[in-house]
């Protein structure tokens, strides 16, 4: 007799892999905008300090407050993604979980079969016997 919730099984195996290969899509967005942070961080650094004159301190004024705007964009967008990335995860540690259960409930409907099987077989060997003594007996007497 096959496992009589197979088809759920398969559903939650498909279910699980979906969860994985989201949950490393996540992360991958997570590590790249943390990577655009660092990189922003270092960008907004290496902008010159030396001011000549009044139109070179309006533009490094300017380019350290779009810096700093877009930092905390990418930040935003980084937290963003780190968060998606920890539901993704719970999202698979619940999928797992739930093709784990239906794993065990298979495991265990296997043992029980082949404990069926085995009683039986045992059943018919020992119906062989006791007719196998009984022609003995008779013959003996």
């Amino acid at each position: 007799m096959t496992f009589p919730l197979s088809g759920l099984l398969r559903v939650r195996g498909v279910q699980e892999r979906a969860a994985a290969e989201s949950l490393s899509h996540a992360r991958a967005e997570a590590v790249a905008a943390e990577t655009a942070v660092e990189h922003a961080v270092s960008s907004l650094s290496d902008i010159a300090t030396e001011i000549h004159d009044p139109a070179t301190l309006r533009a490094m004024a300017a380019a350290r407050s779009s810096g700093q705007a877009a930092l905390a964009d990418l930040r935003a967008l980084a937290q963003l993604r780190q968060d998606a990335a920890e539901a993704a995860s719970a999202a698979h540690v619940e999928a797992r979980r739930e093709l784990k259960g239906l794993e065990r409930l298979e495991s265990a409907h296997r043992a029980s079969e082949l404990a069926q099987e085995r009683r039986a077989e045992q059943s018919v060997l020992d119906e062989i016997a006791v007719g196998r003594a009984a022609r003995d007996a008779g013959s003996a007497a």
